[in-house]
């Protein structure tokens, strides 16, 4: 999933821009989550770390920090090597800056600008709609979940399951679980080979498992959840 972040040391500023996103993410039934909003470009580095996201990121240049917004930049492009930077700035001179790191920015947007909301809205929606283009290249799948379209890279899920609500599904990614209408079989059409029916109420992706339990019949995942492999299916578990 595409995530959002904001690092800016003047809340005002910083409230104003997430009022924005929030707003176009809602608008445009975006599939976005707005993960982050922090002066402290530190948190933003121990996310992106620990969560090994995609991301779009709004960076104040001047953070009053010992990593000011450029360098962030650059810390981030390491991490994330896919993600989208837009530097906001009262100081267009030290542009120049991103060039000198590699940064490899998306967009300046000059705080003070009468278009900031405009153009903020553009830079999120360009980014979004680059994303799942190139997603597509990958694979993916979408869902409808409510009044909203979730698009689901294939490669980011562990397994799908049978839900305890009638006629629903549920797939598991390492960081979220989206649950829809749907049934197994019909699913199972739009997925790719590595994707094994092992239960009559579980389809696994094969690329993540982390270990086979044959004592109790389980399917052990990369992120310690887990799902049942029944005897019927099991044979043909052991020979991907």
């Amino acid at each position: 999933m595409l995530e959002v972040i904001i690092c800016d040391d003047n809340l005002v500023f910083r409230d104003k821009i997430k009022t924005i996103i929030e707003n176009t993410i809602l608008r445009e039934n975006l599939d976005l989550q707005l993960a982050l909003s922090t002066e402290n470009p530190e948190e933003v580095i121990n996310y992106i770390e620990k969560n090994n996201i995609t991301g779009i990121y709004f960076l104040d240049v001047d953070l009053k920090s010992d990593i000011n917004g450029i360098r962030l930049g650059e810390k981030i492009r390491e991490l994330d090597s896919k993600g989208f930077i837009i530097f906001t700035t009262a100081h267009m001179e030290m542009s120049y800056l991103a060039f000198k790191y590699k940064v490899e920015a998306m967009d300046y947007i000059i705080k003070d600008e009468e278009d900031f909301k405009q153009r903020v809205n553009s830079c999120l929606i360009k980014a979004y709609n680059t994303y799942y283009k190139e997603i597509s290249k990958e694979g993916y799948i979408s869902i409808n979940e409510d009044s909203r379209i979730i698009n689901i890279k294939l490669c980011d899920i562990l397994f799908i399951e049978t839900s305890i609500t009638a006629h629903k599904i549920r797939v598991h990614e390492e960081n979220r679980q989206i649950e829809f209408y749907g049934n197994l079989k019909d699913i199972q059409k739009e997925l790719t080979p590595n994707f094994y029916r092992c239960h009559k109420s579980y389809i696994v992706n094969k690329d993540k498992i982390r270990e086979i339990d044959i004592k109790n019949n389980k399917i052990i995942m990369v992120n310690e959840e887990e799902c049942y492999v029944s005897f019927r299916y099991k044979k043909g578990l052991w020979a991907l």
